[in-house]
């Protein structure tokens, strides 16, 4: 752990919160830390999807060059904007918990996509990305070796870098549903 800030206690709400939640986390019971996570996503229109979790809407779509109208980002940069969105969250939350001022923090995010993945055109060429780069900006007064030592606590156990880091069990299943025998706007 952070070996300057150890002494350190949380001032700010989100510190405290942060703090409370943590020990919540430390002194339970492995089934009563789960947060389970669930949405639904629907193609709308075209390649356009829609999806709701937690309630809040969010749409998907494809570029124009590819089909799509080019009003929403595709699904791969969702998942690179999740990336960074969930990097700058972890490492929100661990500098108001260590007390370590931090101004701003960004994600620049880039990935390349081989096409002959997705199009199943080369056998040996994976459909995903092979590599994303992620550069971080933390703006903070505060020493480097504690800026960095933030950053290395954050690498570690962001929840979205790790899914991505890691493979992750996915269990798919299929419905299928003959036309007309289904409310169309269920899913």
């Amino acid at each position: 752990m952070v070996t300057n800030t150890n002494n350190r206690q949380p001032v700010t709400e989100l510190g405290r919160l942060f703090a409370k939640l943590r020990a919540a986390s430390a002194s339970g019971k492995p089934s009563e830390c789960l947060e389970t996570m669930s949405g639904t996503t629907r193609q709308v229109e075209g390649l356009r999807s829609e999806s709701l979790f937690s309630d809040l809407p969010l749409t998907i779509d494809e570029p124009v060059s590819f089909g799509g109208t080019g009003k929403a980002p595709n699904p791969a940069e969702v998942l690179l904007a999740a990336l960074g969105a969930s990097m700058e969250v972890t490492i929100r939350c661990y500098a108001e918990y260590m007390r370590i001022s931090v101004e701003s923090i960004s994600v620049q995010l880039s990935a390349e996509m081989n096409t002959q993945g997705f199009f199943g055109t080369n056998a040996d060429v994976r459909s995903g990305f092979p590599s994303i780069r992620a550069k971080v900006k933390i703006v903070s007064n505060e020493q480097s070796d504690v800026v960095l030592e933030l950053f290395e606590i954050a690498s570690r156990l962001c929840p979205v870098l790790d899914n991505v880091r890691h493979p992750t069990e996915v269990s798919l299943a299929l419905d299928i549903v003959k036309s007309g025998e289904i409310d169309q706007q269920s899913c």
